[in-house]
């Protein structure tokens, strides 16, 4: 069997899913489609895929809602879309979406980001090997990125990161962050956070170009990916 990565792409525009494949089988992938959501797990149930690049705007089921459902099961994916406003992009990073690109995608691009995204997940798969860690500096509320780009953090922001960072990898859930947090009311409080991550997200990515590590799990908690 070839080890090629496999890269399942989601568009409902046949033109563009078929372009989008067939250059990326010129890159060195394997590929597959599918026109919506629903198609796509089923066809999950007899190919493989290391990563999914899904368009947002699919009938039936959104892309967003794809991108959270992957995001649950580890599976990297990438969003492509004609929204290219910043509280889209930050809707998507919310959602679980690794990297956003905007229509018409340069395809040199998107190959190069998804070859990001599968060194970054084997590296993080291999204890042998390293990559530049996210940082937190308590002393001076400073978030550091891998490309030593800082984040300067309100006093609140400093509370939640410096609680998803003490537990890398693991998912925080709703009621011990509350705990953590000092917030008694739980519906409102968890709104409360989510506000304050989405404002936090946005600051991230205007100032260090990465996106926040850190994934909302759809009604269980956050989790802050190393």
């Amino acid at each position: 069997m070839s080890s090629d990565p496999i890269i399942a792409v989601v568009e409902d525009d046949e033109d563009i899913r078929s372009n989008v494949c067939r250059y990326l089988g010129q890159s060195g992938f394997q590929t597959w489609g599918a026109e919506s959501a629903e198609a796509f797990y089923v066809q999950l149930l007899r190919n493989r895929a290391d990563l999914v690049v899904v368009d947002v705007g699919l009938p039936g089921e959104d892309g967003m809602s794809l991108v959270g459902r992957l995001a649950e099961q580890g599976v990297p994916s990438i969003l492509m879309t004609a929204r290219a406003d910043l509280d889209s992009r930050i809707a998507g990073l919310n959602a679980g979406a690794l990297q956003y690109f905007v229509k018409p995608v340069d395809m040199q691009e998107l190959a190069a980001g998804i070859r990001s995204q599968l060194r970054r997940k084997a590296l993080l798969s291999d204890p042998s090997e390293s990559i530049a860690p996210w940082r937190l500096d308590r002393a001076t509320a400073r978030l550091i990125a891998p490309n030593q780009c800082v984040v300067q953090l309100t006093s609140r922001e400093l509370d939640l990161v410096g609680c998803l960072m003490l537990t890398q990898g693991a998912l925080v859930s709703k009621q011990a962050l509350l705990e953590i947090l000092c917030i008694e009311d739980a519906e409102e409080g968890f709104h409360r956070i989510e506000s304050q991550l989405t404002r936090l997200r946005r600051k991230t990515l205007e100032t260090t170009g990465l996106a926040l590590p850190v994934r909302a799990i759809f009604g269980k908690g956050l989790v802050f990916v190393p």
